[in-house]
């Protein structure tokens, strides 16, 4: 269903052969699938067949795609003493696939009906993933019933429950929901999209600067299904990375999570919570904490992001690790009351001297991340000083963002001079 061309057992089975290049392990006990029964199709296949994926910068291959080579890969430093860097690699991948189970798999549950072990049950179960184009899909309520998610096309409009757009002084200036429409049907529209779906303006809206920081220019906020059609580059994909690969303070991205590369804090460290773990990252995605179900195979939520992590790592050949750390239930602290400095704000004490405005770490969020250095790897970090940049460039452009006027605020009145 994910993809009309190709099955979403074949993207997987794709997926799993290139990951295995890098195994010295013998075959697992998953299977390769083979006794599974079809999964129900909704698309049909395009006559015209699909578009390649292309890049649209054509950059041609660089020298680090001949010196990356699986005996180097190997031997690539680790960020933690925990798991070798193969082992990082495929744990990575596990927890990739894992949340895309939850987000958009088949989920089958009717595989454990009894004509099949459990353990092949779970051998088709975790192979579903990748089945659904949309929120809600594979029939999506958010859609025309005429075009419910059939095609990627069919997301080009929506009805209103699946505006998803977050307005406020701050959304509305970063990330403007447009008002399009086309017949009776809303055109921009920020329900979840991709293999693990981002939603909501200010996420296709972020997503949309990063790509415009790789010279790839587009208007997610206008035309926010290219999500799941533009192919040059493929955005499906590359939106779901982006998402699981990026913090947003006070949450640090999955990737360094499960590669142990943040820091929990010391009341999470207590309770075990630290290093390459895969518990908070279930927190992150959708705020899920409830735990692993006993039952094959459980409920929607946390549960099914643990047992599919669990099947992954198996299938990889490595320890998903601790039982207690699957699960964010019984992290001593949440995220998002660690207390640390998260975004810029105005550096209030000094507004309304006669000087330039200046932005300072906070602790509340805000739309200009800070990445503090002891929470967050250097990559991060360096950019600090450019988003204290921006903070203030947005003072000087739009003060009411932030409340200011330029009679309580002397500052702003520097502000040409800066500019």
């Amino acid at each position: 269903m994910w993809n009309s061309c190709v099955s979403q057992l074949f993207i997987f089975q794709i997926i799993f052969s290139a990951a295995n290049q890098f195994q010295s392990v013998s075959a697992v006990k998953a299977g390769p699938g083979t006794n599974c029964p079809s999964a129900r199709v909704y698309a049909k296949k395009p006559a015209s067949g699909c578009a390649k994926p292309s890049d649209p910068n054509k950059l041609p291959p660089s020298k680090l795609e001949k010196w990356f080579t699986k005996e180097n890969f190997k031997a690539c430093c680790s960020p933690n003493k925990v798991y070798s860097a193969e082992a990082n690699y495929r744990r990575d991948l596990a927890a990739f696939f894992a949340h895309a189970i939850q987000e958009t798999g088949e989920n089958d549950a009717s595989l454990y009906n009894g004509k099949l072990t459990n353990d092949q049950a779970a051998d088709c179960f975790y192979r579903g993933g990748f089945f659904n184009w949309f929120e809600g899909g594979p029939v999506s309520a958010f859609l025309n019933p005429a075009a419910p998610g059939y095609s990627p096309k069919d997301g080009d409009v929506c009805n209103s429950n699946g505006r998803y757009c977050d307005r406020s002084k701050i959304a509305d200036f970063f990330w403007p929901c447009g008002n399009d429409t086309a017949g009776g049907y809303f055109k921009n529209c920020y329900f979840g999209r991709g293999a693990i779906q981002i939603s909501y303006n200010y996420n296709y809206g972020q997503f949309n600067n990063f790509l415009k920081s790789k010279n790839i220019n587009v208007d997610l906020l206008k035309e926010p299904n290219l999500v799941m059609t533009k192919m040059n580059p493929p955005l499906a994909i590359m939106a779901s990375l982006w998402f699981y690969m990026t913090p947003q303070p006070p949450k640090p991205s999955m990737h360094d999570i499960v590669l142990g590369d943040w820091n929990s804090g010391d009341a999470n460290k207590a309770a075990g919570y630290s290093g390459p773990i895969f518990g908070p990252t279930s927190l992150i995605i959708n705020n899920e904490c409830g735990g692993e179900d006993k039952a094959e195979p459980g409920g929607a939520g946390e549960s099914r992001r643990i047992k599919a992590f669990k099947w992954f790592c198996s299938y990889f050949k490595v320890e998903p690790g601790p039982d207690n750390t699957l699960s964010c239930k019984n992290m001593a602290v949440r995220l998002n009351s660690m207390g640390y400095p998260v975004s810029y704000a105005p550096e209030w004490s000094t507004t309304w001297k006669e000087q330039p405005c200046n932005c300072m770490p906070v602790t509340y969020e805000g739309p200009v991340p800070y990445y503090d250095p002891k929470y967050y790897p250097k990559k991060w970090s360096d950019q600090n000083e450019a988003n204290r940049k921006r903070c203030i460039e947005i003072i000087c452009k739009k003060p009411i963002i932030f409340d200011m006027d330029s009679s309580t605020s002397k500052c702003i009145n520097y502000c040409s001079k800066r500019m």
